[in-house]
């Protein structure tokens, strides 16, 4: 059934089209907007001209990239008997259930100007994570209502709301990316987050087209925009049948405490009393005395570190698990970056090598939050998993990387892998996903809708004239009773989710 403006409306609302003008403009330009029955798009201002200066024949097996001139501009010009690529100004995401028809406009149709379109998809495989405002989760565990964390164009994480989730099968090779800081695999059309080191911004390529190229680099780190908060309110309890109110705390001394605490601590009760301690020996102990002094509680010194005789306190800590349960609490995720920096400093003082910059730690929770926390510092981290073959229970490095944070891609860095089983991903509002598999944390793209390439082809013998930022070509939405059993994308369909204007390709 052919869908109506308000349907086209109420998905664009959904984020169908971005950006959306509700409207038919149509005022002194070739009219874009809403139609009654479909929506026109527009055509950016980026062309690939077709010309025939290399004598190259056509091949749409083997299309030379030689054969077209780039220009940008407002008014593009294509010569006579030629044709040129462009991109929408919008960008699709495109419901399973709806099939889109690309109609050319009428007023470049009546001067022999045809236009047509094609539209590709990434996807991760089973044991890829990824990061979301309640920790790493694989793909299969994600909820629909998710927020996960997403890059924007100043390079600031955002969570952001899942709006489309993704599952097939996908059966051929896997193109793999795997070095000291890196480990991913993905399919052949996976949008690779990466920067060639000629240039100065990150962009969008298949990981097809980057596979055994070495002039580009990932990146694992970004800014985290988040306030100081000044206060610490350690919750209030009972006590002999009253109530102690919450104890303020400030917000800097609490961290120095908590992350030695977490690092080198425990709390329990005992027949009489609550305990805490914090273990600490040499040199450090008069830095911790320092650090325990500007806290609201009496402590005593031992041989071995520290103890503090306090049930509002003991309480609060216990909550935080043994050894290999701990964990860090939400509120300190959302704190500023220089805060952060605070807790895991301590944390590194009281259990970490600093020379080394690794944490170790027998709590997985704890390693995936401090991992976490790294990133939000500005840094970034892996960690490796040692099996508890060597120990009693499996142990987590986690080691600080604040300068090989954009590792570069080599040759040797790729392979190819025989994968037979289901694939996932996600589409968010800002195209990128923080992800990682065996510890190894980067940034990467998620599963793409994307801008449309644009066939523009002049049939007549004079040049002719594309209008930038007007209308190119209306779209007309057909939605099934049911969803197809293997849609576009399950095909691995090969222009599916282009971030530009893509050449052909076989």
């Amino acid at each position: 059934m052919v869908r109506n403006d308000r349907w086209i409306k109420e998905m664009a609302c959904k984020g169908m089209i971005e950006p959306f003008e509700e409207g038919l403009v149509r005022e002194g330009v070739i009219s874009f907007g809403v139609s009654s029955y479909g929506y026109d798009m527009r055509v950016a201002d980026e062309f690939k001209i077709f010309t025939n200066i290399n004598n190259t024949v056509v091949d749409p097996k083997n299309f030379d990239p030689k054969s077209f001139v780039e220009f940008k501009g407002e008014v593009c010009i294509i010569p006579p008997n030629s044709f040129a690529l462009a991109r929408s100004v919008e960008y699709f995401r495109i419901p399973r259930d709806v099939l889109v028809i690309c109609i050319g406009k009428s007023t470049y149709a009546r001067c022999g100007i045809i236009v047509n379109v094609t539209p590709l998809e990434p996807c991760y495989d089973k044991e890829t994570e990824i990061l979301t405002k309640e920790g790493w989760k694989r793909f299969e565990d994600l909820k629909d209502n998710e927020e996960v964390a997403t890059l924007n164009k100043e390079g600031v994480l955002e969570y952001q709301r899942i709006e489309k989730m993704q599952k097939f099968r996908f059966k051929g090779d896997m193109i793999q990316l795997k070095g000291r800081n890196i480990d991913l695999l993905v399919t052949p059309a996976h949008l690779m987050y990466v920067k060639n080191r000629y240039k100065e911004h990150f962009e969008f390529i298949p990981a097809e087209k980057i596979y055994g190229k070495y002039n580009y680099e990932l990146k694992r780190n970004c800014l985290w925009n988040a306030s100081d908060i000044e206060y610490f309110d350690l919750p209030s309890i009972m006590l002999d049948s009253e109530s102690l109110p919450p104890l303020r705390i400030k917000m800097d001394d609490w961290l120095r405490f908590f992350g030695l605490w977490l690092a080198e601590g425990s709390a329990y009760k005992t027949k009489k009393e609550y305990i805490v301690k914090i273990s600490c020996f040499g040199k450090k102990k008069e830095t911790v005395k320092e650090w325990l002094s500007r806290l609201p509680f009496h402590f005593i010194e031992t041989d071995t570190g520290f103890s503090i005789l306090n049930k509002q306190l003991a309480i609060y800590l216990m909550q935080f698990g043994k050894a290999s349960q701990k964990f860090v609490p939400q509120f300190i995720k959302e704190l500023s970056s220089r805060q952060i920096k605070i807790f895991l400093e301590a944390f590194m003082f009281g259990d970490g090598n600093i020379e080394k910059e690794t944490f170790t730690t027998s709590s997985k929770r704890l390693a995936d939050d401090l991992q976490e926390l790294i990133l939000k510092a500005g840094w970034a981290s892996i960690i490796r998993r040692i099996p508890k073959e060597s120990y009693n229970h499996d142990i987590y490095k986690i080691r600080i990387s604040k300068t090989h944070i954009t590792p570069k891609i080599y040759k040797n860095s790729f392979s190819k892998i025989p994968y037979d089983d289901y694939v996932y991903d996600v589409t968010v509002p800002n195209h990128t996903l923080y992800v990682r598999r065996n510890g190894k944390a980067c940034w990467s793209s998620n599963c793409w809708e994307g801008y449309l390439t644009i066939e523009i082809s002049n049939t007549t013998p004079l040049p002719a004239k594309i209008y930038a930022n007007e209308g190119i070509a209306q779209l007309i939405f057909l939605k099934a009773e049911e969803e197809c059993e293997v849609s576009y994308a399950d095909r691995k369909g090969k222009y599916q989710a282009q971030q530009g204007i893509v050449l052909p390709k076989i």
